[in-house]
């Protein structure tokens, strides 16, 4: 099959979205099913070579320069006019490349299809601008709202993530169950288990210490619940405390300024430290020194960090809701995301309990290796093969 791959969600820094499509763009091609993969962006074909180029810069410039260039690509991309008029010529533009014999299937990985005249998988990552539209801002969340569902309408097949997701897709629009197939994340090798030799030059250029702190990895934003996190942590013993600071890696999202004050007031008292942003081949090494991975996340599509964060060979604290407990598989401590109390008793035991430590750390390494892009990318071929039923498949 020939296959047409979107990559808008392909650019520095490489979040979620943008890993999952990376991984899609980099896999399709070695695939014994697939005969080319083209890469599109903004109505421009684009190869290979030159997102990978694009994406080295981040490492080769530092991560002030990549924080200061995804800042003003998302200031761009979130005006209002700016999105309006995407919105409206995408269509035309995709149209225009895809008039030709040599495409089958055209698949949108960051929830957008326009219509067209080539059978179409949209990947559909999470439905909280429907369910929970108060963590997002009001245009943003209108906006998706009305891609998602002209997306779907122009879609043979739906990709979700995980299970949870794909109940919520089925349910929230009343679709058929063979119509949307949920296909798990990957993680990628370079996230294992390290010794403490490897890790104290690295980490002591930011003031850390291997198996010396406890590591959350997001966004700043409400749906991350990260102030329940910091409002648990100050719970804990100030020993504890003290011993194993909370550190805290991402970028700035969107309303997040109280979340802001409460991490300078913490770390003024000596127990957390926010890194900002965290290059990618840092990010490893970031978590296999960490004591505790904690993730209470509102919500989550799939939550990758969960899966990385277990295949790095360290315990993982995370959320009883949507797709968190189907990525952890059993191997995480799990706490209810609203309760500050359990967040905390959670923290506490985790940290401290040897025992369930070290079952946690096996069940993770053994959870984790089940998550393989490999997997990801077959299974994503196996839905482009039903799409195409009853058309050319090779």
């Amino acid at each position: 099959m020939k296959v047409v791959l979107a990559t808008e969600a392909i650019k520095s820094p490489l979040t979620g979205i943008g890993r999952y499509a990376w991984e899609l763009a980099s896999g399709l091609p070695n695939h014994p099913a697939v005969l080319s993969t083209r890469y599109l962006a903004y109505g421009q074909w684009k190869t290979l070579e030159q997102m990978a180029g694009n994406l080295t810069k981040e490492n080769n410039n530092g991560t002030d320069e990549a924080i200061k260039d995804d800042g003003l690509a998302r200031r761009l991309t979130r005006t209002r006019l700016v999105s309006y008029v995407y919105e409206r010529l995408a269509p035309k533009l995709t149209r225009a490349r895809l008039k030709t014999d040599e495409i089958n299937l055209y698949h949108g990985p960051n929830y957008f299809v326009p219509k067209v005249d080539v059978p179409c998988v949209v990947t559909v990552h999470d439905l909280s601008t429907f369910a929970n539209s108060q963590w997002h801002p009001l245009p943003r969340a209108a906006r998706m709202n009305r891609i998602i569902v002209k997306s779907i309408a122009n879609s043979k097949y739906i990709i979700t993530d995980s299970r949870a997701i794909r109940t919520e897709l089925l349910d929230y629009f009343n679709l058929s169950e063979e119509r949307v197939v949920a296909v798990p994340l990957g993680v990628d090798g370079v996230f294992k288990p390290r010794i403490a030799d490897e890790l104290r030059a690295p980490l002591g250029k930011l003031g850390l210490q291997p198996g010396g702190y406890c590591l959350c990895v997001a966004t700043m934003e409400p749906r991350k619940n990260l102030m329940r996190l910091i409002n648990a942590y100050r719970m804990l013993p100030a020993r504890m405390r003290n011993y194993w600071p909370l550190v805290l890696a991402g970028g700035s999202g969107w309303n997040s300024q109280a979340i802001h004050q409460a991490t300078i007031e913490a770390a003024q008292e000596g127990w957390l430290k926010y890194l900002g942003y965290v290059p990618q081949n840092l990010l490893p090494l970031l978590y296999a020194g960490c004591r505790l991975f904690a993730y209470p996340s509102l919500y989550e599509g799939f939550g990758l960090p969960i899966a990385e964060a277990m295949a790095s060979g360290v315990p993982v604290l995370t959320s009883n809701r949507s797709s968190m407990p189907e990525v952890a598989g059993g191997a995480a401590w799990l706490v209810e995301p609203e309760d500050e109390i359990d967040i905390y008793n959670g923290l506490q035991e985790a940290m401290e309990d040897e025992l369930w430590r070290s079952g946690a750390v096996k069940a993770g390494r053994r959870r984790s290796a089940e998550l393989t892009w490999e997997a990801c990318i077959d299974r994503t071929v196996g839905v482009y093969c039903s799409a195409l039923e009853g058309g050319e498949h090779l």
